[in-house]
């Protein structure tokens, strides 16, 4: 595909911080659709949990909506899962659980540990190895 270069311009123009808030809206709307998908549920089906118009939650699945903590709770009520995840805050034991997204996608040949608790009682650099290694052929 040609790219215009007019627009190649305009992209190098926009700051990092505004490109990481795209990215981070698309993957809350495509976690969404993930999850849609994975419960055969519909948008027409999450607008009526939420009490919202179909093209409401529409206007939303387009990636350019802000959503508040307070509207990504009440999906995550309606929907039953997680959309988004905090990392990195530890429980009362002092360990810290990081989730991974069920639909990842590991690179042919390689293999990745997931990590699952990080022991923050003892040495930060002291890991408890407690996930497993996953690997794609």
């Amino acid at each position: 595909m040609k790219k215009n270069p007019l627009m190649e311009e305009m992209r190098k123009s926009v700051s990092n911080d505004i490109k990481r808030e795209i990215d981070l809206s698309f993957d809350i709307v495509n976690r969404i659709h993930y999850i849609l998908e994975s419960k055969n549920l519909t948008q027409k089906d999450l607008a009526k949990a939420l009490g919202k118009s179909e093209a409401e939650i529409s206007k939303w699945m387009r990636g350019t909506h802000n959503f508040t903590c307070k509207t990504l709770a009440k999906i995550e009520t309606a929907l039953g899962e997680r959309i988004i995840e905090v990392v990195g805050k530890p429980d009362k034991k002092g360990y810290v659980f990081i989730s991974m997204p069920s639909n990842i996608t590991l690179p042919r040949k390689e293999s990745v540990e997931i990590l699952s608790k990080v022991d923050f009682t003892r040495n930060f650099n002291d890991i408890s190895k407690v996930g497993k290694t996953y690997s794609h052929n």
